[in-house]
């Protein structure tokens, strides 16, 4: 009889403006940067781009964010979170990290130290 080691893949977003660091909030993300991790071990990525006018459509975020486990950004509104969570997505708010590089954040999901609060802290005016 062989045993085979299930192997954890996990597909983590993360929200930025810049293509280089965490966005401050998900609605100011011009893209996600998508990368499989694969028992701990980052892989594929992939990079969705949105129009930055859509502030305030969920909708948008939920199709953007499809088949993505969960979504590191700074910030989120309380709406933006519902809907993702409605459909299965994490929201990893995680104040501190925003500003800092992507690699770094997604460094610190893996190893379990990325810092993420339950508060939503929504920039707009929604």
């Amino acid at each position: 009889m062989s045993y085979r080691k299930v192997m954890e893949v996990t597909r983590i977003a993360v929200a930025t403006a810049d293509g280089v660091s965490v966005c401050d909030h998900l609605a100011r993300s011009a893209a996600f940067v998508v990368v499989e991790v694969n028992s701990g071990v980052p892989g594929a990525r992939v990079v969705r781009a949105r129009g930055t006018e859509a502030c305030g459509n969920h909708a948008t975020f939920v199709e953007m964010l499809a088949g993505c486990d969960a979504v590191i950004c700074g910030g989120i509104g309380q709406g933006a979170a519902v809907a993702l969570a409605a459909h299965g997505i994490r929201t990893l708010v995680a104040p501190t990290a925003a500003g800092s590089p992507i690699e770094d954040a997604l460094q610190a999901w893996i190893e379990g130290r990325l810092a993420t609060s339950d508060e939503r802290i929504c920039l707009c005016s929604h």
